[in-house]
């Protein structure tokens, strides 16, 4: 049934697009920076465990955790050394920093990678449930959205450091009135 393979599909990268979602509306909804550079960190990910895989013969999903930690040290530099100098302005300009800083990281990508369609195949099997077939890559990569997802969840909900983004988020200033260093969360 067409139908049912469809839905199933539309699940499972929906569960893709809603981790990819949280973490831009946790930016937006903290920051107030709305960053244009979320989707380019993606595309440049997604290169990074290609030539990992290709290159050096590392797995995708051990390789996953040091590309993670790589993007997480850029993302850093970016916000102290750019982003936090302009946070307290006009959206507008934070938008066009995060659009003209994703314009470099495009381009770069670009020059540097081509625009050539490249693929991971991990080859993990499908699994069969009657006209249904899923790749058990899939599977993997929608379980993994749907537990970090989760595992954020838990972090605003149940610790002091999530309890701080939850109400830097709510409002700043009262937030800075009860002692949370603002410009450090």
């Amino acid at each position: 049934m067409d139908v049912l393979q469809i839905l199933v599909n539309g699940l499972m990268l929906g569960a893709l697009y809603a981790c990819i979602a949280v973490g831009f509306s946790l930016v937006w909804g903290v920051l107030n920076v709305i960053n244009m550079l979320h989707g380019s960190f993606i595309v440049l990910g997604g290169y990074l465990a290609f030539f990992a895989w290709r290159d050096l013969g590392l797995h995708p999903l051990i390789s996953l955790v040091g590309i993670a930690a790589m993007l997480f040290a850029l993302g850093w530099v970016l916000q102290y050394g750019l982003i936090n100098h302009i946070v307290a302005r006009p959206v507008l300009t934070t938008l066009t920093l995060t659009f003209g800083l994703d314009m470099i990281v495009y381009n770069v990508m670009t020059l540097a990678f081509t625009a050539t369609p490249r693929r991971i195949a991990l080859d993990l099997g499908v699994l069969h449930a009657s006209d249904v077939v899923v790749p058990v890559d899939r599977i993997i990569a929608m379980v993994l959205a749907l537990v970090l997802t989760g595992l954020l969840f838990l972090l605003l909900r149940t610790s002091s450091l999530g309890r701080a983004i939850v109400a830097v988020r709510m409002d700043r200033d009262a937030a800075s009135l009860m002692g949370i260093r603002v410009e450090r969360i």
